[in-house]
């Protein structure tokens, strides 16, 4: 969002971060706010803000937005670095093109790979997910194209629409004779069939014999908005250094909280500030904790002794008094999010629990993090405008690349405050309700947090509501292959300690398992797996082959490909409740469980003790 509240600034020097001060400082902010003047100043751009969870939800939460001071990238035509896929509409872009849609309809990208030589009797395979069109030349030589387009660049003809939902093979016999040893050239044109197309997708990765002489999330020149020469891929074209814009100055922040309805006045509260990723823009923080459990607090945040946002939230009761409520889903994107999204504030929910790929920004698209922060404190809102805070963990389209590491998700670790700033972390409510958050091969592996888990969940076996939620599933639809290793490591774990439901993602459709251990309905000591993530992103069909190859009918209850929430109520009485409800509120799965005893010493099912487990 952006405010244009005219600011006067003062040429003070910025006070510490530390808690010495703070509350001689906010008063001092307080008391300018009646006096500040109106002459004219930069307008301030933030976003949020969010409240999370990801610690004490009686006692504690976490404050957090986020303020745009650092320039925008230029806008003029130049040829520029990113990473592949290229494209805007569909939330599944690494580089993204915002301003394509009504304004161009042609993408060119170039890219060198090198070779110590060239081999005989190898042939080289361009992998490509597209959308609508391509064209692909190496070394000057046509190697590849779609089968809807005629001619290229500004005189091409794209005659049918096409979707990017599966990547296609395009084998290259004999390269042999187009390669040569050291430096080559691949260039691409990625063509929509109108200039009026509501998406455009190109992700390549082109293979020689069993190698990936250009890999997949690659960093490639790119050139949007223009055209280049006719024959502009026989050149390897150069990124010109952009002149660096002038920063504008950060604003003074300060923040109070107090009882809502109250006359007391607010109390200081520390500010933390990072950067946001590496985008120069800050990401403040406020911690509060020592707050009272099911109690209404109201909190204000004030920039140069303006006040530019206030808000108000419940903390979690310690004892479960009443029914609880919360939401579930993952797979979230932007604008397409925005059905569900208002279809979560209106459920009135205690918090929302997010299962990974929140803004589909890859690691790499500050945009779609500003616009998923815009939507969630625009829509995400409970009655009355309360704050509706998230506890949420890490998808694969949270980082760029397929490796399993964390430097590869900046925008994650540097916006939510995690537990020992890690992944995997339990959310725990009084002693009637646990959240184990884990990750599905993110940041870390899956074997490597078993030990983690199988701890966290033994401390946790007595508590009377118990669940797990990460990103891929171990039990899906199979629009894609089942992810063994958390059967083999996790599952087993679930089963051990009697988890009540398991929350999946990834996916874009819906799922209910039916109670299972191994894979086999077990309604004695089995677990119900809930998902697959289509809150807003695009769906996926589902299909007999696919269920037939993860023997999907074995296990599941109920699926369809439909965008989704999970509404989970948990009753005093130990009754949990679950509602799969559509945008608009339409309720197409209903689910009521008082949950999963931990099993007996003995009957304990895993693959080492030889009990029933199905394959991919």
């Amino acid at each position: 969002m952006t405010l244009d509240n005219r600011f006067s600034r003062t040429p003070t020097k910025r006070p510490s971060r530390g808690t010495t001060g703070w509350c001689a400082a906010f008063a001092v902010a307080l008391a300018a706010a009646l006096a500040i003047s109106l002459a004219p100043a930069r307008d301030l751009t933030f976003h949020g803000p969010i409240l999370q969870w990801h610690r004490d939800p009686a006692t504690s939460v976490a404050i957090t937005w986020v303020e745009r001071i650092a320039p925008e990238a230029l806008e003029a035509p130049v040829w520029r670095d990113g990473l592949a896929g290229f494209g805007y509409g569909d939330d599944d872009d690494r580089t993204e093109l915002p301003n394509m849609k009504d304004n161009y309809e042609r993408i060119y990208l170039a890219n060198t790979f090198d070779l110590a030589s060239v081999p005989e009797g190898v042939d080289m395979r361009l992998v490509i997910r597209y959308d609508d069109a391509f064209v692909a030349w190496i070394n000057g030589t046509e190697i590849a194209r779609s089968p809807n387009i005629k001619g290229h660049h500004a005189a091409a003809d794209v005659k049918d629409w096409h979707e990017a939902q599966e990547a296609e093979t395009f084998v290259v016999k004999n390269p042999r004779r187009f390669l040569k040893e050291g430096k080559n050239l691949i260039a691409i044109e990625g063509h929509n069939r109108k200039i009026s197309s509501s998406d455009l997708t190109i992700d390549p990765v082109l293979m020689l014999g069993n190698r990936a002489v250009v890999p997949e999330a690659a960093e490639w020149k790119y050139l949007a908005g223009t055209d280049p020469p006719v024959r502009w891929f026989l050149y390897d074209p150069s990124v010109p250094s952009l002149p660096e814009l002038p920063k504008a100055e950060e604003s003074e922040w300060t923040a109070g909280i107090r009882p809502r309805r109250s006359n007391v006045p607010f109390e200081a509260v520390k500010i933390d500030e990072r950067e946001l990723a590496s985008t120069g823009n800050p990401v403040f923080e406020a911690k509060v904790d020592g707050l009272v459990p099911d109690t209404e607090y109201e909190y204000v945040l004030m920039a140069e002794g303006r006040e530019v946002k206030k808000g108000w939230f419940r903390t979690a009761p310690a004892v479960l008094t009443r029914p609880l409520k919360f939401v579930v889903g993952g797979d979230m994107g932007t604008s397409t999010a925005v059905p569900v999204c208002i279809l979560a504030g209106n459920e009135d929910p205690l918090f929302a629990l997010i299962g990974g790929d929140l803004a589909y920004a890859n690691g790499t698209d500050a945009h779609r993090w500003y616009d998923w922060l815009d939507n969630w404190t625009e829509f995400i809102v409970g009655d009355g405008g309360r704050d509706i805070p998230i506890i949420a963990a890490i998808g694969n389209h949270e980082k760029h690349g397929y490796r399993v590491r964390r430097s590869d998700a900046p925008f994650y670790f540097s916006l939510f405050d995690l537990p020992r700033r890690q992944t995997n972390f339990t959310v725990d409510f009084g002693d009637y309700m646990s959240i184990v958050v884990v990750d599905s091969n993110h940041a870390k592996k899956v074997k490597a947090q078993t030990l983690w888990l199988n701890g966290q969940l033994n401390r946790r076996k007595d508590v009377p509501h118990l669940f797990a939620i990460y990103h891929r599933p171990a039990w899906g639809t199979g629009i894609k292959g089942n992810v063994d290793d958390i059967q083999d490591h996790w599952c087993p774990l679930f089963e051990k300690y009697g988890v009540d439901c398991v929350f999946e993602n990834d996916h874009h459709v819906y799922k209910r398992t039916k109670k299972i251990v191994g894979g086999v309905p077990n309604e004695e000591e089995g677990v119900v797996y809930i998902g697959d993530g289509a809150w807003g992103a695009r769906l996926r069909p589902i299909t007999e082959r696919g269920l037939e190859r993860v023997g999907g009918r074995r296990y599941l209850e109920t699926w369809a490909s439909r965008h989704h929430l999970v509404t989970v109520t948990i009753d005093p009485d130990g009754m949990k409740h679950y509602r799969a409800k559509a945008p608009g509120g339409e309720v197409f799965d209903s689910y009521d469980d008082r949950g999963t005893p931990p099993a007996a010493t003995g009957l304990f099912r895993n693959s080492a003790q030889g009990g029933p487990k199905i394959r991919n």
